[in-house]
């Protein structure tokens, strides 16, 4: 019989077993440094953390001091398992973490430690081909060894690089030193990924720069739905906050921008339409030019700016107009017990809404319409049995539908909570995110429900048949919540922009779900994630009870 050849040697496994060994000790410490900040979104991701550190970690140190082919072996079946998730981390995103399913960006350190994983497979694989396809040098391994602690190091003492997140402006996390003072949001996935993009370029983001974070996060005024001061970011010796910045058109403007100018300035729900029409056919430059304006700290001298119109809470008692134009003021949500009550609550308003997916529904359901078609806030259907000074977020009392007809479909949920006061209702949506607003001297007949809006003067109401309607006591709140629906401006904000004028010539004609809207493309409407939300500072205490 034919002798089997030994096993090699443990010496012939020295070599390469000192770089794999300290490539394996790399990963691990990544892996348990990042641990902790993990902890907070998901339990369960930083148990897989410490796991995959632990497991590098002890295989690194026999690897150091006891290497075999065995050893070996499990060394590089165990790296390529974790540097599998990792990719499937990054392509398909993984079942559990605070995101399920979505996939996050790629960052400095976690690049590093894939990379290392990399290495191990690929040097124990060479190492256990029968003829080793090449021999490292015992000084080139220790060499390389150390040189792989060194990146190591240089990695988790580098803030732009151990920004889990990568730290770019679009990675949203918070830097590790601010990490300490300032809590993780838990609130990015109730609004599209272009609210975020946008809110934070109008200032509505509701999350400050780190310089002030601490300076008047408690600022806001009292009450459930509080008016704008809420989130607004803070001021230092009387300077703005946000960077003024010029926006594409660099101040130059243009003939359709200046149409923009002119009905961001006028009063009345009609003008509100006739504005988110303008938008829909301004060039991108234009439309993020009017972004742009809406941060007061780019207020211009020249009487461009119009953030002091187009993004507060409609509490007033002067609120007469659909005012809110442009992303909804947000107040950052830290709490995951609120968030998830959050999400819930809108879920259960979604599945209100899939129950009445045209007019038609709507009117066998006990609606009927009271308010045509507006661009940017649809038809109002009205379910008056249901009407009266309690919120209830499984009966609606008004629903939103993209036409006039029957066959019109549906794109929103609107609250309506008889209070006469002059501050809006305390009841809503957990949280303070969800905006109350009144439209005040509505022109009303007794047959034809709204024929006017609230710009219409009393003698114009007479002539159409109509009497002006006070509306003082009817406080309204919507959710954009159907899917492809989903408003760009905030799943609460007063105007949705997919509402243009070509959503509403096509109601009926096309499959729902906003799909004939002429911006749709405009728009990024997939769920947002930590990895799209704004690279800023949370203020301190953000999360404190709703008091309701």
């Amino acid at each position: 019989m034919t002798a089997i050849s030994p096993m090699p040697q443990v010496a012939e496994d020295v070599r390469p077993a000192y770089l794999i060994g300290a490539l394996s000790a790399g990963a691990a410490v990544i892996h348990l440094m990042m641990a902790p900040a993990h902890a907070a979104a998901s339990q369960a991701e930083a148990l897989g953390f410490a796991a995959a550190g632990w497991f590098q970690m002890i295989t690194a140190m026999l690897l150091l001091f006891r290497p075999s082919r065995r050893l070996l072996a499990v060394t590089g079946i165990g790296n390529a398992a974790i540097l599998a998730a990792w990719v499937w981390s990054r392509t398909k995103g993984l079942p559990i973490g605070a995101d399920p399913w979505q996939p996050e960006v790629v960052g400095g350190v976690d690049l590093t430690s894939a990379l290392f994983e990399a290495g191990i497979v690929v040097g124990v694989l060479a190492h256990m081909l029968p003829r080793p396809a090449f021999r490292v040098p015992a000084v080139v391994a220790v060499i390389g060894a150390i040189a792989v602690l060194g990146v190591t190091t240089a990695v988790l003492v580098n803030p732009q690089t151990a920004d889990h997140h990568g730290g770019t402006p679009e990675a949203g996390a918070a830097a590790p030193a601010q990490l300490a003072s300032a809590p993780a949001r838990c609130d990015e996935s109730m609004n599209p990924v272009s609210f975020w993009k946008e809110a934070r370029i109008a200032g509505t983001d509701g999350a400050v720069p780190a310089s002030t974070a601490t300076s008047d996060a408690g600022s806001a005024a009292p009450g459930h739905h509080g008016g704008s001061a809420a989130g607004t970011p803070s001021t230092v010796a009387g300077q703005p906050a946000t960077t003024t910045t010029l926006g594409p058109l660099n101040g130059r403007g243009s003939p359709g921008y200046d149409k923009i100018v002119k009905l961001a300035n006028q009063p009345g729900e009609a003008a509100a339409g006739f504005l988110i029409a303008e938008l829909a056919k301004a060039s991108d430059a234009e439309y993020q030019e009017f972004i742009t304006s809406l941060n007061p700290a780019n207020a211009s001298a020249a009487g461009h700016d119009m953030s002091s119109t187009a993004t507060g809470n409609n509490s007033s008692a002067a609120s007469q107009t659909m005012s809110h134009l442009g992303p909804q003021q947000w107040k950052p949500m830290s709490n995951p017990a609120d968030c998830d009550r959050v999400r819930k609550e809108l879920e259960q308003t979604k599945a209100v809404a899939t129950k009445y997916p045209t007019a038609a529904d709507a009117m066998a359901g006990g609606y009927v319409r009271v308010a045509p078609y507006v661009p940017g806030i649809a038809s109002h259907w009205m379910k008056f049995p249901s009407v009266d000074d309690r919120f209830d977020v499984n009966d609606p009392e008004m629903l939103l539908f993209d036409g006039n007809g029957k066959e019109a479909h549906i794109v929103g949920v609107s609250y309506y909570l008889v209070f006469d006061s002059n501050t809006p209702p305390s009841q809503g949506f957990t949280g303070d995110n969800d905006m109350y607003h009144r439209h005040l001297g509505l022109c009303t007949s007794r047959t034809g429900g709204v024929i006017g809006d609230s710009a219409t003067t009393d003698a114009e109401c007479e002539a159409a048949g109509g009497k002006k309607s006070n509306g003082g006591s009817g406080w309204m709140s919507h959710a954009w919540v159907v899917p492809g629906c989903e408003s760009p401006w905030g799943v609460f904000s007063g105007i949705n922009p997919l509402l243009d004028q070509k959503l509403g010539a096509e109601s009926g004609k096309d499959a729902g779900g906003c799909a004939a809207s002429a911006v749709r493309s405009r728009y990024d409407l997939s769920p947002a994630s930590k990895a799209t939300m704004p690279t800023t500072t949370l203020p301190a205490q953000v999360d404190q009870a709703a008091g309701k």
